[in-house]
């Protein structure tokens, strides 16, 4: 009687945690749909949500990338991880420069990261200039 209790409870409780998980999709799968993003992103993008995931790339340029990243900006301790340091910011543009090297001028940066200016719960799109993308860091 008390296996089949148990038994119970677990089949209910990995129905509604299967369920609010569906829902996370939807809501993200949406969100994503918004910024012109799709299915293919979704399951970076969860990871990402999740924590387990510092962000990915989700297009490319020459000397640009965007890519998708957590919503609080923790790139900082990322970037000084690899000798990278914020030498400025003007509202959500973070610009960085190398540890050791010598600049010419105080307003010489390697790259900047733009952060979106758009709320959302999920995520955040950032651009990041300088050829560099965020899976090298």
């Amino acid at each position: 009687m008390k296996a089949k209790r148990i038994k119970r409870i677990l089949i209910i409780s990995l129905t509604v945690l299967a369920f609010l998980l569906i829902l996370v999709e939807y809501f993200i799968y949406e969100n994503l749909k918004s910024y012109g993003y799709g299915v293919k992103e979704l399951p970076e993008t969860t990871l990402v949500y999740l924590h387990l995931s510092d962000g990915f790339t989700v297009s490319t340029e020459e000397n640009h990338s965007v890519f998708i990243g957590r919503h609080s900006y923790i790139y900082d301790d990322l970037l000084q991880k690899k000798g990278y340091y914020k030498s400025d910011q003007m509202g959500l543009v973070y610009s960085y420069r190398k540890e050791g090297k010598d600049y010419k001028a105080d307003n010489v940066h390697e790259f900047h990261i733009t952060a979106s200016n758009d709320w959302c719960h999920w995520f955040r799109v950032y651009d990041m200039s300088g050829g560099y993308k965020i899976e090298d860091f």
